[in-house]
């Protein structure tokens, strides 16, 4: 009996041995037939990007850089047509349509987009996605990407043969009652306060009303100050009144940092100024910037991809200092600037939620 009993564990090892070799088998074989689907898949689909970028090619008019989502929606629609006649399966067809719905939608595939354009910069704006080529005519930054990095507070840094960085923060009545103590001592060198605004339906001035607590405490805690006003100018005119108002509020105060004028769409398709054009805007702002360096400030514009790609005439503002907000791991902006916004989910104590943090490139000059 003992023999016996040997004799059957050992067939019984040697089958669940069979059986697990048979599974292992199993497993590869899908493994290796998946990996051949994904390849295929792959080419598949980099022919139809192919296709796509070729139509892209001869679309492009250098004197009007942009497609209108029908536009864009019609190329795709093309490509999927042409894939479905070659024999591509609908499923595949799906997955065209699949990565077109997510063009828009989705941070991530607009990153690979902005990848298979490295001479474009690329921008959502309503229901159309414009491509900008970038000039070499305007003057560029010269921060390489693989310098920046995070240091042990998880904030982002420069540091590079060009220039090493501060650490400033932009702050208004939406961050409430500040302890500017602890914001000292968490390694904030400036902090750039909001003075004001004009309202973007009626229009009129109005104080921000945290301005003076901020700024004095800032300025009693050693912090570097500047200001920012955010611009609803439709006219020279009020451009000027704004420039003016600024000036009223900021005597008496030392500011080691800029004077910023905050140029933005705001109030969704009601705000009094995201009507003007290109050349009425840009001409407001250099009249705002004039009176304010005029009386012995220096200045700066902020604004996001699209002021500086839709909104302003980056040429006529060449020569003027650009703080650029865009919240990616690297700048996704090639033109000079003097700081990058880079969250606007920061964390800094002393203040209770979320606030901007940006980064000022520090020259040496």
């Amino acid at each position: 009996m003992a023999n016996t009993k040997k004799t059957g564990s050992k067939n019984k090892r040697k089958r669940t041995n069979y059986i697990i070799q048979i599974i292992l088998c199993i497993i590869a074989l899908s493994a290796i037939t998946f990996s051949l689907f994904l390849l295929v898949k792959y080419y598949q689909l980099k022919q139809s990007a192919e296709l796509m970028q070729a139509q892209l090619n001869v679309y492009t008019d250098p004197e009007d850089p942009y497609l209108s989502r029908s536009e864009a929606d019609a190329l795709i629609s093309d490509a999927e047509l042409k894939a479905y006649d070659e024999g591509r399966t609908t499923g595949q067809n799906e997955l065209l349509a699949g990565i077109k719905a997510e063009l828009i939608e989705s941070d991530s595939t607009m990153d690979t987009i902005k990848q298979m354009y490295p001479d474009e910069l690329i921008v959502v704006d309503h229901d159309e996605i414009l491509f900008y080529p970038i000039l070499d005519t305007l003057m560029h930054h010269p921060f390489a990407d693989e310098d920046f990095y995070l240091d042990s507070d998880g904030r982002t840094k420069y540091h590079g043969k060009e220039a090493s960085t501060e650490t400033w923060i932009d702050v208004s009545k939406f961050q409430e009652k500040i302890n500017w103590s602890k914001v000292a001592e968490d390694g904030i060198d400036a902090a750039i306060i909001r003075l004001g605004y004009r309202g973007y339906s009626k229009g009129d001035i109005m104080d921000d009303d945290t301005f003076e607590y901020n700024i004095e405490e800032a300025l009693d805690n050693g912090l570097k100050v500047g200001v920012y006003f955010l611009t609803q100018a439709t006219s020279d005119s009020e451009a000027e009144e704004e420039a003016e108002y600024v000036l009223d509020h900021i005597r008496g105060y030392r500011l080691d940092c800029p004077v910023v004028l905050d140029v933005e769409l705001v109030g969704g398709d009601d705000g009094r100024g995201n009507a003007l054009s290109m050349e009425e805007r840009t001409q407001y702002a250099i009249t705002f910037l004039d009176k304010i360096e005029a009386a012995g400030y220096d200045t700066c514009i902020y604004g996001n991809l699209k002021t500086f790609l839709l909104m302003l005439d980056m040429e006529k503002l060449e020569d003027r200092s650009k703080w650029f907000a865009g919240y990616t791991d690297t700048p996704y902006f090639p033109y000079a600037m003097d700081m990058w916004q880079y969250t606007d989910t920061g964390r800094v104590d002393g203040i209770s939620g979320d606030v901007d943090i940006n980064i000022r490139f520090v020259t040496g000059e």
